[in-house]
């Protein structure tokens, strides 16, 4: 690999983001395995004590469906709903506040007894006794805020008694020994108990309980229990939007308490609304009986009303009245035509007899007098016999004369009958004439009196409407006084899901290693987080693309300097493996002069400088290392040599050029191949006097005469000395120390890289651990 390739593989792996790396992660958490060990253990433990103390709640759930209105059904087979005036459909959600409401609940709550809490004696976590498990039951009568300060302690005596024992939280009453003060000590089962603090009794349950058995009861508030129930257990809710059935669910620990506080909620909300449904009822009937008598009165009035106006106005009914008076004055008109047709037949008869026409017939046509007709008949018979004798007879024949007789005297009598039927029909004209009239009258005044019976009427009519409406209200709403007819269904009664048992053992313990987990790596990034320290090569490579050519293991020995026989050592081969690397990366450019620098104090470059000049003089290499760190001069010591008179700066300084390398040279003992010089003992301004010719002098001598040079020089990150050495340098090296080395520090080598102060850097990992 050249070293423009090498270069580029670094660069193209940061750009690429390849920066996780999964095998060092769980390397660092195996590193602290006794850490996750001792959190699993730790977490174990709490989660197994934990299940001790918490009960497992499980679900106990109940479906009902809600009808849309309460149907009731007549013997007809009608609903008698539908037409009720008086009942009102419910809705979902009001039904649902109902079922969540504190009062409804704290009726079941009173209805099971829970105001008292038995205690299973010498069990822990102490456990509540409820249903079959229960010895006895305490029934509550009354109870006052004394009960809830109060504890219990009941104690089978026999089969039939038992004795209590009182404690007081204020312990101003001591009755713990034989006795109480407000009683017998001793009472056998159904007994009436009156204490202070309540009246209760306690009556026996089937489950036998041995002699000498102690529970412990304890009062509670029925109404801060009930609100508990409704706010933090129960959960009522509609299955589906469009679906009238409601799920009833409910957290209990224990499943049979749970399901009978369900289904008492369920029997308890059905015997609420029936009694509501029954008081409206009774209400209802109670409402229509008043209307009724109040309309039984004003009808009877209203009846009055019209019998009294037809006996006023003398009708029976005005239609078949008016038809009665039209029919009437259509017979009077035809009687008066009649009666006036015979009178002028009458008169004209009268007329004819009078001028003396004895020879003609009377015509007896329209003639109503029977007495008239018979005369009139006789004289026209009279007159045809006349006529037929006067053809055989003469005029003076006795039978003639005697006919001409008879003649006269009927005329005589005809003439008298009429004048008295005329008379008599002038007086029928007129009674026609005045009936006429008052019918005609009351036929004018039909209209009117048609009106006012008519809205009298129709007052009767609507009153007899809404009597006969009531009456059939009251019956119906009687006979749903007392019906009970649920607004529901019963889906599915209460049944308890033992699947959802809260808190899950198996959740519970999976919980515990989660968190036994969570917590090591949560410390482990935290420290990683707050860590301002480079730990090792991968903090390097996310922060900077300078490659790191090795790294150098700590030196456990305390020594400055590897001696002859550690070669096989870790810190020699990791020296080693540095001059390898340093070939190999840079193979095809002649590498002679290294720059070893850092950017704070005590990152270790005079030990790797010292070192690094050893491994590479092990390889038949002349090695020389200069001393150019002003600040802290510290090389020839860590050689273990002496300093010479005149050094670096000696040279620099020099006017007459006397002094040459080799009166600097130090060689360093048992490495025949490396030799140092010292920084001297003058004063010079590093940034002067390493960019003079006198500098370029040196450098070039040095390498005609050596082939590897090593400057030791001062940290980069404060001073600029340092910089002035980068044109003699053919290769930079960053010494960076672990947990020593901060990681801000690591942008300087990262600027160094990007405006190319110095050739070929590269970083070199120090004291990294095993």
């Amino acid at each position: 690999m050249t070293e423009k390739e090498y270069f580029d593989s670094q660069i193209s792996s940061k750009e690429n983001g390849e920066n996780f790396d999964l095998k060092e992660l769980f390397t660092k958490y195996l590193k602290s395995w006794k850490f996750f060990l001792i959190s699993l253990i730790v977490f174990l433990a709490l989660a197994v004590a934990a299940l001790q103390f918490v009960r497992t709640s499980y679900d106990v759930t109940s479906k009902i469906l809600l009808k849309n209105e309460t149907a009731t059904i007549d013997a007809s087979g009608n609903n008698l709903v539908n037409n009720n005036p008086f009942s009102n459909s419910e809705k979902v959600n009001n039904e649902i506040e109902v079922l969540t409401s504190v009062h409804l609940m704290r009726s079941v709550l009173d209805s099971l007894s829970l105001q008292a809490r038995v205690i299973a004696p010498d069990v822990f976590p102490e456990t509540e006794l409820y249903g079959a498990e229960l010895p006895f039951k305490i029934v509550v009568d009354t109870i006052y805020p004394l009960a809830y300060e109060t504890t219990l302690k009941i104690k089978i005596e026999g089969a039939d008694s038992f004795s209590i024992t009182e404690e007081f939280e204020d312990a101003l009453t001591d009755s713990s020994t034989s006795g109480s003060s407000y009683g017998y000590n001793t009472y056998n089962y159904g007994y009436k108990i009156e204490k202070p603090y309540g009246i209760f009794h306690i009556v026996k349950n089937e489950k036998t309980t041995s002699k000498g058995t102690e529970f412990v009861i304890e009062f509670r508030d029925i109404d801060e229990l009930a609100h508990d129930y409704v706010k933090k257990v129960l959960n009522v809710y509609v299955v589906n939007k469009d679906a009238s059935v409601i799920n009833i669910e409910l957290k209990e620990s224990n499943p049979e308490k749970g399901e009978d506080i369900i289904n008492g909620l369920v029997e308890m909300y059905s015997y609420k609304a029936f009694l509501e449904k029954n008081a409206v009822a009774l209400e209802n009937v109670k409402f229509i009986d008043n209307r009724l008598n109040t309309l039984s009165a004003e009808l009877s009035e209203v009846e009055m009303n019209v019998a009294q106006f037809k006996t006023k106005n003398e009708l029976a009914n005005v239609e078949l009245d008016a038809n009665s008076f039209s029919e009437q004055e259509i017979d009077y008109d035809r009687k008066l035509a009649d009666s006036e047709i015979e009178l002028k037949v009458l008169s004209s008869i009268e007329r004819n007899l009078k001028r003396g026409d004895n020879e003609s017939t009377i015509n007896s046509l329209n003639v109503s007098s029977s007495n008239l007709t018979y005369l009139i008949d006789s004289y026209n018979k009279l007159q045809i016999d006349r006529k037929s004798l006067q053809r055989t007879v003469p005029e003076n024949n006795p039978r003639m004369v005697d006919i001409r007789d008879q003649l006269s005297q009927l005329k005589s009598n005809i003439l008298s009958s009429l004048s008295t039927s005329k008379q008599s029909l002038r007086s029928t004209i007129g009674s026609i004439k005045n009936r006429s009239d008052q019918f005609a009258e009351k036929k004018q005044r039909i209209p009117a009196m048609q009106q006012q019976l008519l809205e009298i009427s129709r007052e009767q009519g609507i009153k007899e409407n809404l009597f006969l409406y009531l009456l059939q209200k009251r019956e119906e709403a009687a006979l749903m006084v007392g019906a009970k007819q649920d607004n529901f269904t019963v889906i599915d009664k209460a049944i308890t899901d033992y699947e959802s048992g809260s808190p899950s053992k198996k959740l519970f313990v999976l919980i515990a290693l989660l968190m036994a987990l969570a917590l090591p790596i949560a410390i482990i990034h935290l420290k990683d987080i707050l860590n301002t320290k480079v730990k090792g090569k991968n903090d390097i490579e996310k922060i900077t693309s300078v490659p790191v050519i090795g790294e150098i293991a700590h030196n456990k020995s305390g020594k400055n300097l590897l001696e002859k026989g550690e070669e096989v050592s870790v810190l020699a081969q990791g020296f080693r493996m540095m001059r390898m690397n340093l070939d190999f990366i840079l193979s095809k450019k002649k590498v002679q002069t290294v720059l070893v620098t850092s950017a704070i104090k005590g990152e270790g470059k005079t030990f790797f400088s010292s070192n690094m000049g050893v491994a590479l003089a092990s390889s038949n290499s002349k090695v020389v290392i200069l001393e150019l760190d002003k600040h802290n001069p510290e090389l020839i010591a860590t050689l273990g040599e002496t300093k010479k008179e005149y050094g670096v700066t000696n040279y620099l300084n020099q006017p007459f050029n006397t002094i040459t390398v080799n009166d600097m040279l130090i060689p360093v003992k048992d490495n025949e191949n490396l030799f140092a010089i010292g920084l001297g003992s003058e004063q010079v301004d590093g940034l002067e006097s390493f960019n003079s010719k006198k500098m370029e002098t040196l450098m070039a001598q040095l390498r005609q005469e050596f082939d590897y040079i090593l400057i030791d020089s001062a940290p980069i990150g404060k001073l600029a000395d340092t910089l002035a050495l980068s044109k003699y340098t053919d290769c930079c090296l960053y010494l960076v120390r672990a947990k020593h080395s901060n990681l801000e520090d690591l942008s300087i080598i990262e600027d160094v890289r990007i405006n190319k102060k110095f050739k070929n850097p590269m970083v070199v990992m120090n004291d990294v651990s095993s």
